[in-house]
């Protein structure tokens, strides 16, 4: 009997493929939206309308609800994740092609980041040159609540699916990722 599949593997396979394959990349591309311009269409969340709290003379906040502002953006998540991948500490330069995206992104980012107490830069003691980042312990800590969420999403993603279908579509998502 073969092993259970991770449904966390399977969607990161499959996020793979569909970042090596997107328009743009291969000389394609129709149908773009906010990321026009930049060689990728946007697959974010659509935007939201104005959200009306009811409050008279307080105007209608332009976003998501509010009980979203506890937690960073996606993208600054993702920056956790990543970081917290590699405890012995990352390079911005390793960073910036893990997370696929652009250079001043990621530093904008790593600022954020680091202002609001998530990460800590360090020397790399191999090369003086070169500073590695870190997740401080409120970093870890909302990494660690990131993955857990992200296991609990993908999991439902995929409830439909039988063990023998997650493993056939993850053979598929490995022979399409060896082109």
């Amino acid at each position: 009997m073969t092993d259970r599949v991770n449904d966390m593997e399977l969607m990161k396979k499959i996020l793979m493929f569909t970042r090596k394959n997107r328009p743009g990349m291969r000389g394609e591309g129709h149908g773009m939206h906010h990321g026009e311009g930049h060689g990728r269409p946007f697959f974010g969340r659509p935007p939201m309308p104005p959200f009306d709290d009811g409050h008279p003379g307080r105007p209608p906040f332009e976003g998501p609800e509010p009980h979203c502002f506890k937690r960073p953006p996606l993208s600054r998540e993702h920056m956790l994740v990543l970081i917290n991948e590699k405890p012995d500490g990352i390079r911005q330069k390793e960073l910036i092609e893990k997370a696929g995206i652009g250079q001043s992104s990621v530093s904008e980012l790593i600022n954020k980041l680091e202002d609001d107490g998530y990460i800590e830069r360090k020397v790399d003691l191999s090369d003086k040159r070169a500073t590695l980042l870190f997740l401080t312990e409120k970093g870890q800590a909302r990494a660690l609540e990131v993955e857990d969420e992200r296991k609990e999403f993908f999991s439902g993603i995929f409830s439909k699916l039988t063990e023998e279908e997650k493993q056939t579509l993850s053979d598929i998502m490995d022979k399409l990722l060896s082109e």
